[in-house]
């Protein structure tokens, strides 16, 4: 990484070797990476790419324990097991759930997952807006302004937005606006109080703010009226009431409250046990992000409690929570170095992330690539005098992988790769054209625009000039501001369809129409070429005209 000495590949692959030869699995999970992909010289051989991330995984690694998920999940080297797959995943998916259930340890961890586009390239707007945005509630705050006063708590709170987490601070913000009546700062300084953080302890206190809160109709403020009637703080133990509060709170979108609702179903108690109603208020915490609630979907899922097991659903959710863990912050470091113009850091730690299964970093490593023509062949990832065709296939192979995850503009460069043969050895518009079939089914539009080109000019597929306009016609159903090239592609048909049958077909015809379309025949052979002339001449025709006006203005005005 070249954190604080020089860059030198070859010699942290050999300090990988030395630790992972005393069993660091940390470092096995590196020499998996260097084998999989030919990293700093190593050899490219799957076999020990997945031996080490096998003993990276026995050995506690969360990004081990994900690789081996991955590649069990789609089979990748190893057998293609569901079950196997789920056994991976669900350890660093309890970890994640360890964090999230400390108190002292903050906001449910999160990792930012920036997908580069053309359209995400340049300047940092997002974090500019956000810093500005920040200073703004903070500045209303100290002018007074509760609603304000109790934003800036939040994130001083949890630590977001680019402040530290400073809890005093926040104790201070809610206060203010507690002071003016605010029911949300109320119920956030019964937080803190039931908590102690960022003051003493004192149940007393935190249930009068929940009870002046919750009068108010504070979601937040009934769901810690529940909490402090199930643990019998600063109040007498009762589980119906805290059901009751619980339920309250559910209803107005309090995930913690929803989640605690089917907790209590779950496990039946102050009610009767109940799997399917447990697993209705997992979801809909589960919808609003809540990682445990996640977790316990995963789980009822797979031992089919409530419904139906299903491996499939439950390592999704599994795998969604293994990869929100602080494990996977190699992805916001290689954002960072992309932004920072350090392609070739930020590409090998897309592909590292990329051997986690993690989609967004696949597509990224393939993103990277496409763009990596000017330097590439100085640089490589195996070393210097790169093949440019290394280049283009490697973008082609994160390409699969992410496409093998849902990532339809993946599948789109996919069949361009197989339309003009780069990275996939020949040109195969047959493959081409199954592949943006698949993409059309995707709702894709440049998909559907694609197999209308290829059926109008018969490329890859038959030619026909309805099938043509019935795809161009489903661009603008999956996309409306596809609007201005959809309808020049519709009216270029039609001097498609107008030259097939006139000059093709007239070349029976008796005296100078049969002359004519003899001789232009080649013309409805490469309609296009005919159409290209056509605007010239029309361009030639305007252009004279404006040279005839400007004669006539200047001879007779």
């Amino acid at each position: 990484a070249g954190e604080g000495v020089d860059v030198d590949d070859a010699l942290a692959l050999d300090l990988f070797r030395r630790a992972a030869s005393l069993g660091d699995p940390g470092a096995h999970e590196e020499l998996g990476f260097a084998h999989s992909t030919g990293w700093a010289g190593a050899a490219e051989d799957p076999a020990r790419a997945v031996l080490h991330q096998y003993f990276a995984a026995m050995g506690g690694d969360p990004r081990g324990q994900m690789a081996m998920g991955y590649r069990h999940l789609h089979g990748l080297g190893t057998p293609k097991s569901c079950a196997t797959a789920a056994l991976y995943y669900e350890a660093p998916a309890s970890k994640l759930i360890d964090v999230v259930r400390d108190p002292l340890a903050g906001p449910t961890p999160t990792v930012e997952k920036t997908r580069l586009t053309p359209d995400t390239e340049g300047g940092d707007g997002g974090a500019v807006r956000e810093r500005d945005v920040v200073q703004y509630y903070q500045y209303s705050a100290d002018m007074g302004n509760a609603d304000a006063a109790t934003a800036i708590g939040r994130i001083f709170a949890v630590g977001a937005k680019g402040l530290r987490r400073d809890r005093k601070r926040a104790y201070r913000y809610f206060a203010q606006a507690a002071a003016q009546g605010d029911a949300d700062a109320m119920s956030q300084l019964g937080h803190l109080f039931a908590n102690g953080l960022g003051v003493r302890a004192n149940n007393a206190t935190a249930v009068n703010l929940f009870k002046t809160a919750a009068e108010k109709g504070s979601a937040n403020a009934q769901f810690g009226l529940g909490y402090m009637h199930l643990a019998g703080y600063g109040v007498e133990r009762d589980e119906k009431k805290a059901l009751n509060y619980f339920t309250k709170a559910a209803e107005q979108g309090s995930a913690e409250a929803q989640f605690h609702v089917g907790a209590m179903h779950a496990k039946g108690v102050g009610v009767k046990r109940d799997y399917t109603k447990a697993f209705y208020n997992f979801n809909l915490a589960a919808h609003q992000g809540h990682a445990v609630a996640l977790y316990n979907l995963a789980m009822m899922q797979l031992a089919g409690l409530g419904l139906p097991a299903s491996c499939k659903n439950a390592v999704v959710l599994l795998k969604g929570l293994a990869e929100r863990g602080p494990w996977n912050r190699r992805l916001e470091a290689a954002h960072g170095a992309y932004r920072a113009r350090s392609y070739q850091r930020a590409l090998v730690k897309y592909m590292k992330a990329a051997e986690t299964g993690v989609e967004v970093a696949q597509s990224n490593a393939a993103y990277v690539l496409e763009g990596a023509k000017d330097w590439w062949e100085d640089w490589g990832i195996k070393g210097k005098d790169a093949d440019d065709g290394d280049r283009e296939r490697r973008a082609i192979h994160y390409h699969r992988l992410a496409a093998d995850q849902g990532n339809v503009r993946s599948l789109l460069r996919i069949g361009d790769a197989y339309y003009y043969g780069n990275g996939v050895g020949e040109v195969d518009r047959n493959k081409s054209a199954a592949v943006y079939l698949q993409a059309s089914q995707k709702r894709s539009a440049q998909a559907m625009f694609n197999l209308g080109t290829m059926h109008e000019h018969g490329l890859g597929l038959p030619k026909d000039l309805h099938l043509a306009k019935r795809y161009y016609d489903m661009v603008l159903s999956a996309d409306p501001k596809a609007w201005v090239p959809v309808k020049l592609a519709l009216w270029k048909l039609r001097a498609h369809r107008w030259i097939d049958e006139n000059w093709t077909e007239g070349a029976n015809l008796p005296g100078w129409a049969g002359w004519a379309s003899r001789h232009l025949g080649s013309v409805a052979a490469h309609p296009d070429l005919a159409l290209a002339g056509l605007c010239g001449v029309l361009l030639a025709v305007v252009v004279a005209l404006r040279g005839l006006v400007s004669l006539f203005a200047y001879v007779f005005c």
